[in-house]
């Protein structure tokens, strides 16, 4: 990963000063994306912002390398934090939530969103080769009849602000490697397998 290139996109979302309606919700979430691709994985991050107050209320990043964990995209990560504060008052406090994610959903994650019952949410960059909003109408008829009349989109945020949020994530793309190429350090044998 290019390092430098990083530390030059953060110092532009230091000096960042929002303009447009969503540009205030949408840096918080390319911070968070800045977060996960220092930390050497997926450079995405979420945020939930409370739709009464304008507040963020729960952050979240990419956390697929840096905790190993396959399922933990920036969506899943927020959502998981929000799950375990509202436990099972979850699926009606959600509908209080917006939220505001640095890339376009992948399939996993907006199914995931789907189920949770959140409304709203809008993504910062397009992601033309794994998201699934812009190819929305693919999905399985039951995943469709459960979004409908929810808000799946583009943010109305600033072109700088969704420009850094992709040039974040693209410097991080070559992670891709890893998992095409695993550890052999880290490969379980046969003998050591145990159910």
């Amino acid at each position: 990963m290019d390092m430098e290139k990083l530390k030059e996109l953060e110092m532009r979302l230091e000096k960042f000063v929002p303009q447009k309606a969503h540009d205030e919700y949408a840096l918080e979430a390319v911070k968070e994306a800045m977060k996960a691709a220092k930390n050497g994985t997926y450079g995405v991050g979420a945020v939930l912002v409370h739709d009464e107050v304008g507040i963020v209320m729960f952050r979240g990043h990419n956390k697929v390398f840096s905790e190993q964990r396959s399922d933990l995209h920036a969506e899943m990560d927020v959502l998981n934090t929000f799950e375990r504060i509202y436990k099972e008052k979850g699926r009606e406090n959600i509908k209080d939530f917006t939220m505001f994610s640095s890339l376009e959903s992948c399939p996993m994650c907006l199914c995931r969103i789907i189920t949770s019952g959140l409304d709203t949410v809008y993504h910062i960059a397009d992601d033309k080769v794994g998201g699934m909003v812009h190819l929305y109408d693919n999905l399985p008829p039951v995943w469709k009849e459960l979004s409908e009349g929810r808000t799946f989109e583009k943010a109305n945020c600033s072109d700088e602000l969704s420009a850094i949020s992709e040039q974040i994530f693209q410097l991080t793309v070559d992670l891709d490697n890893k998992l095409r190429t695993p550890d052999p350090k880290t490969k379980i044998s046969k003998q050591e397998f145990v159910p």
